[in-house]
């Protein structure tokens, strides 16, 4: 560069300026959302119209996908579709016959009741964790007391 000459210098100051100049309008096409989406349709039906394969099994994609987060959420807000669910011990019928009056006739309709839960191992386990958690606290608390008793003294 240093021994270059002025019309060596001139035709490179140009060439740049060209460069610059076509950055410059490549950063507009892009910037032109009509014009690149006007585009972008004129594409899709040229494609269409070549061959649809594509574009179907692209659409059909988005549908599974549009579908499986609306079922998703769906199963979310129903209670057996949250992990909490899990925890609750399920309920256990248990079939309460209606008594039958001396003369025969049933004194109200039969029920379904549920059963006491603590056969249950869910909330067995649910007790325990509840226990071993009161069991923690306490002995947080006694810790506590101790450290603020030897910080003092």
């Amino acid at each position: 560069m240093p021994n270059d000459s002025l019309p060596e210098l001139e035709l490179a100051n140009v060439r740049t300026r060209e460069r610059i100049t076509e950055t410059v309008d490549r950063i507009r096409q892009k910037a032109d959302v009509p014009a690149r989406t006007r585009l972008a349709v004129a594409k899709t039906k040229q494609r269409w119209r070549h061959d649809p394969t594509p574009l179907v099994a692209v659409a059909l994609t988005a549908a599974a996908g549009v579908a499986a987060i609306v079922v998703g959420v769906r199963i979310g807000n129903t209670p057996a579709g949250r992990l909490a669910a899990l925890r609750e011990p399920a309920p256990v019928p248990v079939f309460k016959p209606v008594k039958v009056r001396k003369d025969g006739k049933s004194k109200g309709v039969p029920v379904f009741a549920r059963k006491d839960p603590t056969g249950n191992p869910v909330y067995q386990e649910r007790e325990a964790a509840k226990k071993r958690q009161k069991k923690d606290a306490k002995r947080a608390g006694k810790s506590i007391k101790r450290m603020k008793k030897a910080a003092k003294g």
